[in-house]
């Protein structure tokens, strides 16, 4: 094994790294085959160079073995991995997460316009996940998370509380519909306190039922979590779900001891 300088190491994983992100676009190649080829030819081209070999004399090889956008033919490239590619292009491979920011930015901008703004939100979002998409770990896209993290952040907390908390537009009415059937059952139950302790009462009961059931199903994290929210999902722990699932208990208990506490004198 021919050993190389820090600088030049690096420009050789710049190098296998963009090889390997064009492979993946590919359905006929295998993506370690073709990368062993590359690095047995890198060694024998260096075969009796200097050691460590230096960047100079590396990026020469590399030069002459070409592009690695050369390893996949463009024919077996999907339109879609051809954009990212051709915006992608360029020695630090940051474009799409320029683009990432900009976008975002600009959404953020145009919010009081919207549309228009959420438009651009969501454009950020997906230029964010097509970046992450053609990098098989994102610990790859190093400072370029600072670029597009932000977006992702932002569309994965608000899926996050729609998530939590859509049950609310099913138990407001739901609500109101019991304080009324209460209401025709006993004349002492008409005052505006007892209307929101009902309310309160069903919410929890509806929200902490959910959030049990939600806990439940996290509590065995899927593959269709993880592609939803990557890269994040990959920190998504069994304990997080279980306290969930407490805090969904509670609530329960809560709204089960008001009810017998409260409304035990109007049955």
């Amino acid at each position: 094994m021919i050993t190389l300088s820090k600088s030049a190491k690096k420009s050789l994983e710049d190098y296998l790294r963009q090889a390997r992100a064009y492979l993946r676009g590919s359905k006929s190649l295998d993506a370690d085959e073709v990368e062993q080829n590359i690095t047995e030819h890198i060694e024998n081209e260096l075969e009796g160079a200097a050691e460590p070999v230096s960047r100079d004399v590396l990026d020469a090889v590399l030069k002459k073995l070409g592009s690695p956008q050369q390893w996949v033919p463009e024919e077996e490239l999907s339109w879609w991995w051809k954009i990212i590619f051709r915006l992608r292009s360029g020695p630090e491979d940051w474009r799409l997460a320029y683009i990432s920011l900009t976008l975002l930015v600009a959404g953020l901008l145009m919010l009081p316009y919207a549309p228009a703004g959420i438009v651009l939100i969501l454009a950020s979002f997906l230029a964010s996940r097509a970046a992450l998409s053609e990098a098989a770990n994102p610990n790859e896209l190093k400072a370029q998370k600072w670029f597009l993290y932000p977006s992702l952040i932002i569309v994965y907390l608000f899926v996050l509380l729609v998530l939590l908390a859509w049950p609310l537009g099913l138990l407001i009415p739901l609500a109101d519909g019991y304080e009324h059937a209460l209401m025709e059952s006993s004349s002492r139950f008409n005052n505006e306190t007892d209307y929101w302790i009902t309310a309160v009462s069903v919410i929890l009961a509806g929200l902490g039922l959910w959030w049990c059931i939600l806990a439940i199903v996290l509590l065995k994290p899927r593959r269709l979590l993880r592609v939803l929210f990557r890269p994040f999902a990959e920190m998504v722990r069994s304990k997080w779900a279980i306290r969930l699932l407490l805090i969904g208990l509670a609530l329960m208990i809560l709204s089960a001891g008001t009810g017998i506490l409260y409304y035990q004198d109007f049955i």
